[in-house]
């Protein structure tokens, strides 16, 4: 099956179980395809989302997983529980949340110090 269709049945399935008209079978529900094996898939983790919200792009965060998870493809320690659409969705409400908050400046400011700080 292609990526981009195993992509789409998994968001389909967020709303409700997606059935195959031809056979009457289910072939996604709750986020997962049926039959697919659990933590295929997963390829980031909460605490690496965390610190990309925050602006960190550099420090992504250093934590060991448990043994036999799988593990996250940004820091290469942490065990990975987000596939990559959550992994973004969550990154960007973290950003959005931590700039309506103030602890993270928006890129527009970065810029604007940045440019502040080589006399432009």
């Amino acid at each position: 099956m292609p990526p981009q269709l195993r992509a789409a049945l998994k968001q389909m399935s967020r709303r409700g179980p997606v059935v195959n008209m031809t056979t009457g079978e289910t072939v996604a529900e709750a986020g997962e395809l049926v039959g697919e094996e659990p933590g295929e898939g997963l390829v980031g983790c909460l605490e690496c989302a965390r610190a990309v919200a925050l602006g960190q792009w550099g420090g992504i965060a250093r934590h060991e997983g448990m043994d036999g998870a799988p593990v996250c493809l940004l820091c290469g320690e942490g065990e990975a529980t987000l596939t990559a659409v959550d992994w973004f969705l969550t990154t960007a409400k973290l950003a959005d949340a931590m700039t309506a908050a103030g602890t993270r400046a928006t890129w527009r400011e970065d810029s604007v110090r940045g440019a502040r700080t080589l006399g432009l």
